[in-house]
């Protein structure tokens, strides 16, 4: 039988593709590295590894012939460049070149809509946009693009493997949770006494996991797609969070030319003395969200068939999960 190897399986993608590779059937190996609450109660062989280590990856490999990739140490702060290297970077040369010494017929990657450029013509941006290292806001991102240098690499030595570029996802299944789903939780236990102005792309987690399954299916390698189910301000996120928890919005609305002084030294002594705790809002992200990029999808629609969902229904989703495990007040 056919066997899929999902790395970083435990996250809030990785949670909903196992799902799904079993709903079809499909016999998955997660790698797995501490908590692995999302797995559960799943009918999945869990292996230990590390993306540091190539020898424990062509172990961990042995028998499949499909990889997904979405294993990434995720920060939006400053002070963890090493790391992030590490693991973003580094961890996909590994993978990928122990999935070529074990016979991996077809893999995805998971990357990120910000390793994608913005468009210099003000417009959507699309699978072609480079992100310029001089402008990039967050060490995230940047390491994203140098990890799809090494999937192209990959790619001239004959793998067969393609990219998805999710943006900000949310939705169900996010036991970590993610950055996303703390603003959910934050929010609704009435721990969010203000905000940022801004907005950015999102994406419905189960839409980015169909996104995987026809990258899968019918992508092209080398190629990236972009996935997104469209740009949305803060506003209108709290607006609808309001509307579901009965939890009024933050009253205080912090000006981004107030806010990013702010940041840069909340920033720093977060880092400096609570460094287990990530903060909301950081330089980068500000800027993040007040960058007006948005994101073309027509390639994924037209290539793969991406039909991407609404994105507040995605909120939705991700608040009655939240709901279901008492993390936020019930009725």
């Amino acid at each position: 039988m056919a066997k899929s190897f999902v790395t970083g399986g435990s996250g809030h993608v990785g949670a909903n593709l196992v799902r799904a590779l079993l709903a079809r059937g499909v016999a998955v190996k997660a790698l797995v590295r501490g908590d692995a609450a999302a797995l559960e109660g799943l009918d999945v062989e869990r292996v230990e590894g590390d993306l540091r280590d190539v020898a424990s990856l062509e172990r961990a490999l042995a028998g499949c012939d499909r990889l997904y990739h979405l294993a990434a140490f995720v920060s939006l702060r400053k002070g963890d460049e090493q790391q992030v290297f590490d693991v973003n970077v580094t961890g996909t040369k590994n993978v990928l070149a122990a999935a070529e010494r074990t016979g991996v017929a077809r893999a995805v990657c998971c990357s990120s809509f910000g390793a994608v450029g913005k468009n210099p013509n003000g417009g959507p941006s699309d699978e072609t946009q480079t992100l310029n290292p001089f402008e990039s806001d967050l060490d995230y991102d940047l390491s994203k693009a140098l990890a799809e240098i090494e999937v192209l690499r990959a790619v001239t030595r004959g793998l067969d493997v393609r990219i998805v570029n999710p943006s900000g996802i949310v939705g169900a299944h996010d036991y970590k949770p993610s950055s996303v789903g703390q603003t959910i939780l934050d929010f609704a236990n009435r721990k969010m006494p203000a905000y940022v102005p801004g907005q950015f792309e999102f994406v419905a987690v189960k839409d980015v996991v169909a996104g995987h399954l026809l990258a899968m299916e019918k992508g092209r390698a080398g190629e990236r797609y972009i996935l997104s189910g469209g740009q949305h301000t803060l506003d209108q996120i709290l607006d609808h969070l309001s509307a579901l928890s009965g939890v009024k919005k933050p009253g205080l609305r912090i000006p981004v030319g107030l806010m990013l002084p702010i940041a840069h030294v909340s920033s720093f002594f977060l880092r400096t003395f609570a460094p287990e705790k990530p903060p909301r809002f950081t330089p980068g992200t500000i800027r993040m969200l007040n960058s007006g990029k948005q994101a073309d999808v027509s390639k994924a629609r037209g290539e793969l068939g991406f039909a991407p969902t609404p994105v507040l229904d995605a909120f939705t989703e991700a608040y009655e999960w939240f709901k279901a495990r008492r993390q936020v007040p019930q009725d």
